[in-house]
């Protein structure tokens, strides 16, 4: 008589962070709206009637069944404008989200792990940038080294990154006296190993939560930018639309309700996303891996 295999129990396997976020109330939609986004961007070159720099025959037409958005004052076509400018945008937003991360975590990581002098020395310099202006930040360094996309990154990840520095300082403040910490150096393993395979782990929730809510920050900086005419010309963005709209406000309402539209959707969609995230990494959340384990 043959016998039954065996049958091995475990844990069930965990979900993952999309499938989570799927489930919780507001990530689905903000899924949704930034998959959307970002397949604008990608498809631009295929889905836009006309080039950034194209001229159409008619310049400020009204939204038609020729030009779904309407023209600019010269002529381009807005719709095929906001298609282009959501490439910019948002890699202005995530790059600059990402690159605070690196400053901003690379001094949190060092603040909170190391104490006495390192620590003070890093905290007085974070609590420094946030007592500047954030906008005074930006101008500052545009009007110092320019306004070209890679430098306009740069100067937006300047402005956000003490936010990320507090909260990796504090979430290894949190951890630095756990008991695994204390085993780790009884174990005499590195502080590069302690640093980034035994604390990071366990505070990577709220910092990927942070960068999403960083990036939508961003976006807003960059079209304030390009509203004041500081962003790079020779890139098409939301903000830069903003901008040229401003002298036509009451004749081509347009020009500036289409990108404005598309930098709030945007932003809202981040937000979402981070909610959502925050929501499915929660332990005590009854829905997303908190709920699911």
């Amino acid at each position: 008589m043959s016998q039954a295999p065996a049958i091995s129990v475990g844990p069930p396997a965990r979900p993952s962070i999309w499938r989570a976020m799927m489930t919780t109330r507001h990530g689905a939609v903000g899924i949704v709206v930034m998959a959307l986004l970002v397949a604008m961007a990608l498809a631009a070159p295929y889905a836009a009637p006309y080039t950034p720099l194209q001229q159409t025959p008619a310049s400020l037409a009204p939204p038609s069944a020729a030009y779904p958005f309407g023209t600019d004052n010269i002529g381009r076509d807005v719709f095929s404008l906001i298609l282009y400018g959501a490439r910019s945008s948002l890699l202005v937003g995530l790059g600059a989200a990402l690159a605070a991360l690196m400053v901003g975590g690379t001094i949190g990581i060092l603040a909170g792990y190391f104490r006495g002098p390192t620590e003070a020395v890093l905290m007085r310099l974070i609590e420094l940038f946030q007592t500047l202006p954030v906008i005074m930040l930006v101008l500052c360094a545009i009007a110092l080294f320019g306004s070209s996309f890679w430098l306009l990154i740069a100067a937006v990840a300047l402005a956000i990154w003490p936010m990320e520095a507090r909260l990796v300082y504090g979430q290894y403040i949190r951890l630095r006296g756990r008991e695994f910490i204390a085993a780790a150096r009884v174990a005499d393993l590195s502080t590069a190993h302690i640093i980034f395979r035994e604390i990071l782990p366990n505070a990577a929730q709220p910092i990927i939560v942070q960068v999403a809510l960083d990036a939508s920050i961003a976006i807003l900086i960059e079209a304030g930018l390009g509203f004041l005419g500081l962003s790079d010309p020779s890139k098409v963005s939301w903000g830069q639309q903003l901008f040229v709209a401003q002298d036509h406000m009451h004749d081509a309402w347009w020009m500036s309700v289409f990108p404005g539209a598309a930098i709030c959707l945007a932003v809202i969609g981040l937000n979402l996303c981070a909610d959502g995230l925050n929501e499915a990494i929660d332990p005590r959340s009854t829905r997303g891996l908190g709920g699911l384990q």
